[in-house]
């Protein structure tokens, strides 16, 4: 703002010297008493009471209160602290308290093993080791907008050298439902819808981890296998079949490569059923034992507990509209007469959360029994 001067008048003898602000017709206080206002009100309020157009701005701090999380603890157990080397150990976290919802991740050392959901304050996950040693392991909770992040303290695993024979996996059939899906796209974990994103298939969740081993290398663990998967839905509807409308579907199919560790791991939901079959997976492995054979051979299947599986048809939507299957475990031809029932997963989890489960495959599978 430009400020404007007033001309200091002519002094005339006899008169008492007066300021330019003085002489002015606004004057509002007289000096001594301005300078005590000013101490006492301050300049801003003193302006504004005094009509002055010029602004004072004054600092102030605010403080923004964001809103609260909840601190959580996590506490890790093991369902052994002694296993054999491919054994199935089930890693539970529990997280206090008990209303957290989210995810936990399993580590051991600093490598993800694998990540559970919470159910009541528990997630659990089950996992295989193929080297002797001591293993550190901690479970890590990310919280979520209301809970706090925690992770527990490490609890040690002590792996030893497997005892048992190593076995090669048994032989199932490959169904008629096999499509080579060798394409860059089909190469993912989650398998849960089309390519594209689209028609995500409905249903209870399931984390499978396979692990491949060499049974004739003394069970070493194999990298570079490609482990083709595919199953139906929750219906007993395949994708990418003519016979099933769904020609132009790519849900619940794909494909890994195993790791150093022979590890491939996949998200999908349990299968549902069709006529003549009980529930099972089906699995292609491609390694240095047969890494082209698309003809029926080098595959297998892997099956559900049946109480699980009555369950789902009973109680659980999706599954229940569909019903009980009448095909069981024992009366299915490939789980009873193929893979002697060698082939039944063991899950860890819940209906409403989720299962996880892991299973060991040792190549080359044998089809002896066909």
């Amino acid at each position: 703002m430009t400020k404007r001067f007033r001309a200091i008048p002519r002094i005339e003898s006899g008169k008492n010297l007066k300021t330019a602000e003085e002489d002015d017709g606004h004057e509002w206080c007289p000096r001594l008493d301005r300078r005590a206002a000013l101490r006492l009100l301050g300049l801003g309020t003193l302006a504004a009471a005094a009509g002055c157009s010029s602004t004072v701005t004054a600092s102030s701090s605010t403080s923004s209160a964001s809103s609260g999380t909840t601190s959580t603890t996590t506490t890790l157990t093991a369902s052994s602290t002694t296993v054999e080397e491919r054994a199935t150990v089930t890693l539970t976290a529990a997280v206090s308290p008990t209303a957290a919802t989210g995810t936990v991740t399993f580590y051991e050392g600093t490598t993800s093993l694998g990540t559970g959901t919470l159910s009541s304050g528990t997630a659990t996950l089950g996992t295989t080791f193929s080297t002797a040693g001591t293993q550190s392991l901690t479970a890590a909770y990310g919280g979520s907008s209301k809970y706090a992040s925690s992770t527990s303290s490490a609890v040690s695993v002590t792996v030893t050298s497997s005892t048992a024979a190593c076995t090669e996996t048994l032989e199932g059939e490959e169904g008629p439902y096999f499509v080579d899906d060798s394409d860059m796209g089909y190469d993912r974990s989650n398998i849960l819808s089309n390519l594209d994103g689209t028609e995500t298939q409905a249903g209870v969740g399931l984390t499978l981890t396979l692990y491949v081993f060499d049974s004739e290398k003394e069970c070493a663990a194999m990298e570079g296998v490609q482990v083709d998967i595919w199953h139906c839905n929750a219906s007993g509807i395949y994708s990418a079949e003519s016979s099933e409308s769904t020609s132009a579907e790519s849900w619940l199919r794909g494909y890994q490569i195993t790791d150093a560790n022979g590890m491939v791991k996949f998200k999908t939901i349990i299968p549902g059923w069709y006529s003549g079959r009980t529930t099972h997976i089906h699995l292609r492995l491609r390694s240095t034992y047969d890494d082209t054979d698309t003809s029926g051979s080098n595959t297998m299947q892997l099956f559900f507990d049946q109480t699980l599986v009555d369950t789902l048809a009973t109680s659980v939507s999706p599954y229940s509209s569909e019903g009980t299957n009448l095909t069981t475990n024992a009366s299915d031809r490939v789980y009873s007469e193929e893979e002697d029932g060698t082939t039944l997963m063991t899950l860890s989890g819940s209906t409403s959360a989720g299962y996880t489960a892991s299973f060991n495959i040792y190549l080359p599978i044998n089809g002896s029994n066909d």
